[in-house]
């Protein structure tokens, strides 16, 4: 089943707060499997920077199906599924934050954050938007 609406603002939701467990202010996307944006948050305060990295970070995830933070991954060889959003531009940010959104079918998206104090802490936001949809998935 395709990543819905609901669970993308869920993943956004537990996102949002593990920032505020770190009093950080994070921007957080959620993109489909093909790097289309679902949904997209900034925190009051984030810088609006912020946004081009969360994206990017979304976009590397959804792209390989893992962290995009992950070792070995480059920016000029990308799967053709998420192609068409990174030929219209879109940013690919290889910098950890970004986390793939993994379903019974595969790869179902990213989530991305930035802003906060750094990679470990970008991502321990992503993971925990994830952990929230997670929970939640019983619903679907």
């Amino acid at each position: 089943m395709p990543l819905t609406l609901a669970e993308a603002q869920r993943i956004v939701a537990g996102a949002i707060a593990e920032a505020r467990k770190h009093n950080a202010q994070i921007s957080v996307t959620v993109c489909d499997a093909e790097g289309r944006l679902v949904a997209l948050n900034r925190m009051d305060g984030a810088a609006a920077e912020a946004n081009h990295g969360s994206i990017g970070k979304a976009i590397a995830a959804a792209s390989f199906g893992k962290s995009s933070g992950a070792s070995g991954l480059s920016g000029d060889i990308f799967p053709l599924r998420t192609g068409t959003v990174i030929g219209e531009g879109l940013p690919v940010d290889h910098r950890r934050g970004g986390l793939p959104v993994v379903g019974d079918a595969g790869v179902e998206g990213g989530c991305g954050v930035d802003g906060a104090g750094g990679g470990e802490e970008n991502e321990a936001c992503a993971r925990a938007g994830l952990a929230m949809a997670r929970t939640s998935r019983h619903d679907r």
